[in-house]
């Protein structure tokens, strides 16, 4: 069937065997760009739905003297949050989603917040430390994810749809 010599007939039969090799690797191609497209779109909306979800988050660190930390859980209604702080002397205040500012405490040198959310949205907590010394800040809140982040996962999700529109146009090509 095939010759040995470089005659017309062997080109024929690289060539057959080519295009074979050919046909199997687009395949593969193929099914794997499909795959991959699948893979990318799942995790997109898999981290999506996590970015909507409420989680707990631990809050713990120090501190330093001068320094000023800021917390910014994005809560719901009935959503909580522990906020423990031991050390120098420090004030906290909290901001609610509508803008109004509340003094939680000034000067102090132990104080154990214990809130739940009664307005949606984000709640900022700031901690100024007046002292000479560390303060230790410890508890958790429940949050939502950062909605920045939803430009990242919608990039993955167009991403994916692109690579499973090659896999299909792959697939019909064959």
């Amino acid at each position: 069937m095939y010759r040995l010599f470089f005659d017309t007939n062997l080109l024929i039969a690289v060539t057959k065997m080519n295009n074979t090799i050919m046909r199997i690797s687009n395949s593969i191609y193929s099914y794997g760009l499909l795959i991959a497209g699948s893979v990318f779109i799942s995790i997109s909306i898999i981290s999506i739905i996590y970015t909507n979800t409420i989680v707990k988050v631990d809050i713990d660190g120090t501190i330093k003297p001068g320094a000023k930390d800021t917390l910014s859980p994005d809560m719901e209604i009935g959503s909580t949050a522990l906020v423990d702080l031991t050390g120098s002397f420090f004030n906290v205040s909290i901001t609610y989603p509508n803008k109004t500012s509340t003094i939680l405490t000034s000067n102090s040198s132990n104080f154990v917040y214990d809130f739940e959310a009664d307005q949606n949205g984000k709640h900022i907590i700031e901690i100024f430390n007046t002292g000479n010394n560390d303060v230790l800040l410890d508890g958790y809140a429940d949050t939502k994810g950062n909605e920045f982040a939803i430009v990242g996962q919608i990039m993955l999700l167009a991403t994916g749809i692109v690579i499973l529109y090659m896999g299909i146009r792959a697939i019909r090509r064959n």
